[in-house]
Formats: structure tokens, sequence, C-alpha cells
């Protein structure tokens, strides 16, 4: 089985993590830890457009090669007889990790959900339940908050 980690930073990526972690896995499953980074908007008069991020975001690109750099040594030193490996990307995220889903191609993807509700989720959505919507194969979503988790 071919498993998507979709990791952000956030306490409810860290806890998606927590929970691969936690299950038990054949042994030819396998591993792709996913961090996405968003293009930053070039404001464009009343239009924006998204623009790849620039050398000076360097920073960004560091950060999320750390993050999963450092969930590739966590799953390697839990499952060593299992392949891992890391992909930072840029562009939009639900799109990036349904076309990694697809290219992979994935079995399950693991992702965390911050658990928005009312006016917080209207305005800022929820990437989780895009995943959910146009997924390719089975998606686990881990809440943080609530300890609980999602599979459709």
């Amino acid at each position: 089985m071919n498993i998507l980690i979709a990791l952000d930073g956030s306490e409810c990526s860290k806890a998606a993590i927590d929970f691969v972690l936690a299950r038990p896995w054949l042994p030819g499953d396998s591993f792709l830890i996913v961090h996405v980074v968003e293009p930053i908007p070039a404001d464009m008069g009343i239009n924006y457009v998204p623009t790849c991020t620039t050398l000076c975001d360097n920073a960004v690109f560091e950060a999320a090669h750390s993050l999963t750099d450092d969930a590739k040594a966590r799953l390697e030193a839990r499952l060593p007889d299992h392949p891992v490996r890391c992909e930072v990307v840029s562009g939009m995220i639900k799109g990036e990790i349904i076309d990694l889903a697809k290219t992979w191609p994935a079995d399950l993807i693991v992702m965390g959900s911050h658990g928005r509700k009312g006016v917080s989720r209207l305005f800022l959505g929820s990437v989780a339940e895009e995943v959910l919507k146009d997924a390719p194969c089975s998606v686990e979503i881990v809440k943080s908050d609530q300890h609980e988790h999602k599979h459709a």
C-alpha cells in the first residue's frame, strides 16, 4: 500500500504523523511525506495572480524540508524496513495533494484537519474536506483537538 502523508506544520499534521506511527503496517507498505508551499499572490490591481515563491523565500522551503525530514526520520525509526520519501512542492495545496496521489499512486492519504467551524471555516475553507471530495483513493483525516479520526 502507498500512503501519502500531507503535512503543514500544524498540530493537526503532527497528530497525523502520530496516527501513522501508531498503526500497524504491512511489510510492502511505503510512504510519501508531502508539504505544499502555496504561491504568494502578486497584487495586479483588482486581481491577483498566484506566483511561484522567489529566492527570498528560501526560508519557507528550508522550513518545509526540515518538517518533512523530521517526519521521515520518525517514520524510519519506527518502520525501518519501509520505504519513506519526502517531497516539497509549490502550488495550490488541494491540487498538489490530489495530483501526487494520482501520479504516485497513493492508496491512502493521511492528513490533519484544523476542525474549524462557523465563520472561520466559511472564510478559510477546509483543505481536508476538498481533498476528501476529489481524492482518487481513501482519505484518513486526523483531528488533533478531539483525537478523532474520519475515514472515507
